[in-house]
């Protein structure tokens, strides 16, 4: 990029400037939320210099003057465009054109790092491609009369032409790197993808193994993994059915996990710092050495903070702070080529310095899938109701936590969750959220969120209802069989009363038959005595 600017371009870019200075301070105030109708103030002005240097260019186009592109103004306009877009995330207009901008930027270098590193799979692709048939479809569908939310807006077709037309051209860079991505994974062939996904993921784990200094796995699984893909050879070394243009391919997996687990294996505690000193380089080239030690760390500390950020994003991150990462990975990315530019052949031919930059691209590329997953998992919510909408997510997960659990136990475990939606649908007003006098933007998110959480309410209640109910069935069910059972013992008891009585009246009556025979014994004794 040129860092001089033709006179003609110097007033465009004292604008362009002032634009993003403006945009700056917005983005640096934490103190009031962004408001969408100040973002789209400056967008429209932005637009309108946009279209003034377009039309500029192509008027010394037209005088056969030779244009140094890049220059100074395209590196503001990108800037511009990623804060914009940016700003747009961040008061909820993720459905608009302008806001996808920050999405391709990092898409594309995805897609870059993915082709510096010429080893991928079509699962590190498809996420990509959906994410550009989603934005493509935002773009045909987009409309700047809607978009502008301001009857009275005077512009014209021109400027809603120039804006469409730098995004779309964004976009067409990222299908066409898209595309010539996925045409060479398609050139392999099918009986050797899986040997080659198998190597590839084996790389990757073994790389994250080298960046996480605090990772407790060993190298074992990783090394068995590797015998089993090795054993597939033939007695030549050949894997069957792989063609001239696989086989170096296959071969250079191979040897960087097997040298990167000897790597490993040389230093157990797996000490970042300690084997990037193994893989130290001749004492001509520690210079070189020294600038991407600095740049890994770099990128470590920007990773763990994104890191960070993934987990908290939903009460701490303001996508606008994401330019800052975006903005620190661009200059890393200029100090790498920079430096590979300036090496020698010999240097870059090294097998140790190879590894360097395989361990460099891998960090890059992880710090942008870091902002990326940041900012697809941005809700169309304004930031002013974001407070709002994290309580509403809160209780929604809460009530659906509890309905998995085999629901409520009784009806004051949904107290605290009434009060809760009774305290936040009383912040609306005729239906809607209203702050600072303003209606931002997720309002539908907030009512369907809100609606949701009260039919969760509702059918905690019934089941708890039927619960009840059932378990009242239960109890007189038990209460019958109980009563049964008694009925029972008290009959038994009673024939075995019956039945003592009648043993007692029968022993009783052999008694008197007993003692009637004594006397009948008795008297004939006192009769024969007295005849004696």
């Amino acid at each position: 990029m040129k860092n001089t600017l033709p006179q003609y371009e110097k007033v465009l870019n004292t604008e362009f400037n002032a634009i993003y200075q403006e945009l700056g301070d917005l983005k640096n105030n934490r103190r009031q939320y962004l408001d969408s109708k100040q973002i789209y103030a400056i967008y429209n002005k932005f637009l309108d210099h946009l279209n003034e240097l377009s039309i500029i260019r192509k008027d010394e186009e037209i005088k056969g003057m030779k244009l140094e592109l890049p220059n100074l103004n395209d590196s503001v306009v990108d800037d511009i465009w990623q804060l914009i877009s940016l700003c747009f995330i961040t008061c909820g207009l993720t459905k608009f054109a302008p806001a996808t901008y920050s999405s391709l930027s990092t898409v594309y270098k995805l897609l870059t790092h993915l082709r510096d590193g010429k080893l991928y799979t079509m699962d590190d692709l498809t996420p990509i491609e959906n994410r550009l048939v989603e934005i493509k479809r935002i773009i045909d569908d987009y409309n700047y009369q809607d978009d502008s939310q301001d009857e009275d807006s005077d512009h014209t077709t021109p400027q809603k032409n120039e804006q469409i037309n730098y995004i779309r051209r964004k976009y067409n860079k990222c299908q066409d790197l898209y595309n010539e991505l996925a045409a060479k994974i398609k050139d392999i062939p099918d009986d050797v993808k899986s040997i080659y996904n198998s190597l590839l993921t084996l790389r990757k784990g073994l790389i994250g193994l080298v960046i996480d200094s605090n990772a407790q796995d060993s190298t074992d699984k990783f090394q068995a993994e590797l015998k089993r893909v090795e054993d597939l050879r033939d007695e030549q070394g050949n894997f069957n059915n792989c063609d001239d243009r696989s086989r170096p391919i296959l071969d250079g997996l191979l040897d960087d996990c097997n040298n990167l687990i000897k790597d490993i294996n040389i230093n157990k505690d797996k000490s970042f710092n300690v084997l990037f000193s193994k893989l130290g380089l001749d004492e001509n080239c520690q210079d070189e050495m020294r600038k991407f030690k600095s740049l890994i760390d770099r990128l470590i500390d920007i990773k763990l903070n994104l890191e960070n950020l993934l987990i908290t994003r939903r009460w701490t991150l303001r996508e606008t702070d994401l330019y800052n990462f975006q903005n620190e990975l661009k200059d890393i990315e200029t100090t790498r080529l920079d430096i590979l530019s300036n090496s020698s052949n010999t240097l870059k031919t090294n097998v140790k310095f190879k590894s360097i930059q395989v361990l460099l691209l891998y960090l890059l590329r992880r710090c942008y899938s870091l902002i990326y997953k940041l900012l697809e998992s941005s809700e169309p919510v304004s930031e002013s109701l974001q407070p709002i909408h994290n309580q509403l997510s809160t209780v929604r997960r809460c009530l659906l936590d509890i309905k998995r659990i085999d629901g409520l136990n009784n009806l004051r475990e949904l107290y605290p969750f009434q009060f809760k939606l009774a305290s936040l649908d009383n912040l609306r007003n005729d239906g809607k959220f209203i702050i600072n006098n303003q209606i931002p933007e997720g309002q539908g998110t907030l009512n369907a969120l809100l609606a949701e959480c009260f039919d969760i309410l509702h059918e905690l209640k019934i089941e708890l209802e039927a619960k009840e109910d059932e378990q009242d069935e239960e109890i007189k069910a038990q209460e019958t069989d109980d009563e049964d059972i008694n009925s029972d013992d008290e009959v038994e008891l009673k024939r075995n009363r019956y039945v003592e009585f009648n043993e007692a009246d029968y022993d009783q009556a052999e008694m008197d038959s007993l003692n009637d025979v004594d006397d009948e014994e008795s008297n004939t004794e006192y009769e024969a005595n007295d005849y004696y």
